[in-house]
């Protein structure tokens, strides 16, 4: 059975290029790269859009618009990188859900519009746009934050 991690990895790269040269920002690439995620299925410690999951997906995407190959948990992406308040919607953002003893357990990139790209096990249909509203029911034992990366953090 051929993998298809690699050239999936590939393709985003290339989805990422051509965005830059369609005038796209970093952010509207960003938003677009996690949409790449739409419908891809979870699996602990994958970070392609043939399978992923939470950390994977924003690494993934990031790696994409930066041309690098870092791979974090959603707690290193909560302490490390997205570590500026995100009081507006600009920048590259991030929605994180932390347990009571301040760990980030989860992380959902920002898409735009309102919309976090969730990669989840709860998720049946794979990767799922979702409002915050909605992020909060689903994950309603733990506490709620966003982040905007930090900038020069990945770049």
């Amino acid at each position: 059975m051929k993998d298809y991690s690699k050239e999936a990895e590939e393709n985003l790269k290339k989805y990422s290029d051509f965005l830059e040269v369609q005038g796209c920002g970093k952010v509207e690439m960003f938003h677009n790269l996690l949409a790449e995620f739409n419908g891809t299925p979870y699996v602990w410690g994958d970070e392609t859009t043939e399978s992923s999951d939470c950390s994977g997906t924003v690494c993934a995407s990031l790696n994409a618009l930066y041309k690098k190959n870092i791979r974090v948990t959603a707690d290193s992406l909560y302490r490390n990188y997205f570590t500026a308040p995100a009081e507006d919607y600009e920048g590259i953002q991030a929605a994180f859900l932390l347990n009571k003893d301040g760990k980030a357990i989860h992380v959902a990139g920002y898409m735009g519009k309102g919309l976090f790209l969730n990669e989840s096990s709860l998720e049946e249909h794979g990767g799922t746009p979702r409002t915050l509203s909605e992020l909060k029911k689903m994950y309603s034992p733990y506490l709620l934050t966003r982040r905007k990366l930090k900038e020069g953090k990945w770049a």
